[in-house]
């Protein structure tokens, strides 16, 4: 069994949305008719990533969008002492974000975070921008991809706690045995998860880890007889 603490990238790790600050910076304007239909419900936001990534043009270069993230992304108050404290405690971080990896790895390396998992939208250039998203199994996927890395690490008899904020972070979230939540994801789950905490920063996430963690997985290990 793993401890593994699962956290959103956009608006949780990071303050802003870099996915959509990305695309307001270098897509043409046709992206916004995708995120419409992904708000309407006509498109996974896999699928509206994908399309909007594809109005980038191509002369738009990795460097000058990694540079864009650096520029633009802040982390939230608190990020590094919960690596610390994960760290110390013999708990696994992953980030698990329907961005791009043009935004996530350079914030998260640029903070010397580059040995954290990482699955994300995965990015090419070739006649074209294009992303996809593969499942833990190596499927690609166009709906589902957080849920499909909560339902691994489920499978695999983890313990899992999920830190996220949004509408896509809810089937994933539902999986895991704590959950952390701001907005939406707090919004949609407060009352139907048994371990739902509010966060503002990470330092409000540590907290209740030092003070819950332990017997969280005490728990845990007695009900499924595992350590």
């Amino acid at each position: 069994m793993a401890a593994i603490l699962c956290l959103d990238f956009d608006d949780t790790v990071v303050l802003e949305n870099l996915t959509r600050g990305l695309l307001e910076r270098f897509a043409d304007p046709g992206w916004r008719a995708f995120e419409q239909a992904y708000k309407d419900g006509r498109m996974s936001v896999e699928e509206y990533n994908i399309a909007a990534l594809d109005l980038v043009p191509i002369d738009v270069g990795p460097e000058e969008m990694a540079a864009f993230a650096r520029e633009t992304g802040h982390p939230r108050a608190g990020l590094l002492e919960l690596v610390d404290w994960a760290h110390w405690n013999d708990w696994l971080v992953t980030v698990v974000s329907n961005g791009f990896d043009l935004t996530v790895d350079p914030v998260l390396d640029d903070l010397g975070l580059d040995r954290i998992a990482r699955h994300r939208g995965r990015t090419a250039r070739t006649y074209r921008w294009r992303a996809r998203y593969v499942s833990p199994r190596g499927i690609e996927v166009h709906e589902g991809f957080k849920l499909s890395y909560a339902a691994a690490f489920r499978s695999n008899g983890d313990f899992v706690a999920y830190c996220g904020d949004g509408a896509s972070d809810v089937p994933a979230a539902r999986m895991a045995k704590v959950v952390f939540a701001r907005d939406t994801l707090w919004e949609r789950l407060r009352d139907d998860h048994p371990r739902c905490y509010p966060f503002e920063t990470f330092h409000d996430v540590v907290t209740v880890l030092q003070r819950d963690a332990a017997g969280w997985l005490a728990e845990f290990e007695q009900q499924t007889g595992e350590r």
